[in-house]
C-alpha cells in the first residue's frame, strides 16, 4: 500500500554463520541478548520455521516447547490438550494413555487437568506443556526460557528430571540464567549480534 518506491520497513538477518553439531545425548545451551535470534533458531530446528538459506539436519523426533501456548487449544481441557499432543507427535491412542497417569502427576496441577486450558495460570499452563513434552519419548528435547514461568521448585523439578530421567535424549535449553545453563549443559553457544 505505499505509494512510489518508498520502503517502510528494513530487512533484519536474525542469523548469520551460525554452525553446530551436536551428538546424541548432549545438552547445549544457548544463551544471547534479546534479538540474538535464539527463538529463531530453536523454530528452525523445531521445524515451525524454515531459514531462508542454510540447511538443518535433524535424526530423531523432536519435541518443543518454544512458547507459551503454543500447540495447546485453549478451548480444550487439559486431558484433551495431553491427547492433541500426543497424536501431533505421532503417538497411539494406546501410548498417550498410558503415559496420561505420568504427565498428570508430574505436572502437578491436579484436578485442573479437566479444566479448560484457557482459565490455567501461565505457571499451570508451563507445568502440563513441559510434562506432555517431556513424556513424548523425544530424540531431542527443544527449552526456550518457558521454564522462568513457572516457579522455582518445578523449575527445580523439571531439570532434575532433565538430568536424570532424560539423560540419553539430546536436549537444547535457552535460558537467561546462566547458572541453570551451567549445570545442565555440556556446551554453551552464544549468540551475538
Amino acid at each position: 500500500l505505499a505509494r512510489g518506491k518508498r520502503s517502510f520497513h528494513t530487512s533484519h538477518v536474525a542469523l548469520k554463520n551460525v554452525s553446530f553439531e551436536l551428538h546424541p545425548g548432549e545438552t547445549l545451551g544457548i544463551i544471547g541478548a534479546n534479538g540474538s535470534g535464539k527463538s529463531t533458531l530453536l523454530q528452525i530446528i523445531a521445524g515451525t520455521l524454515q531459514p531462508s538459506s542454510g540447511n538443518v539436519e535433524i535424526n530423531g523426533r523432536v519435541a518443543a516447547l518454544l512458547e507459551l501456548g503454543a500447540g495447546f487449544n485453549p478451548d480444550f481441557s487439559g486431558i484433551d490438550n495431553i491427547r492433541l499432543s500426543g497424536k501431533l507427535y505421532g503417538l497411539s491412542d494406546a501410548e498417550i494413555e498410558c503415559k496420561m497417569d505420568s504427565i498428570i502427576d508430574f505436572s502437578g496441577i491436579g484436578d485442573f487437568v479437566h479444566q479448560e486450558v484457557k482459565t490455567y495460570s501461565s505457571g499451570m499452563f508451563v507445568r502440563l506443556a513441559f510434562s506432555v513434552i517431556a513424556h513424548l519419548d523425544p530424540k531431542i528435547l527443544i527449552v526456550d526460557e518457558a521454564l522462568s514461568v513457572g516457579d522455582f521448585i518445578f523449575q527445580q523439578k523439571c531439570a532434575k528430571y532433565m538430568r536424570e530421567t532424560l539423560s540419553g535424549i539430546t536436549k537444547i535449553i535457552v535460558s537467561h540464567d546462566l547458572g541453570s545453563i551451567a549445570s545442565m549443559a555440556h556446551r554453551g553457544l552464544v549468540l551475538s549480534d
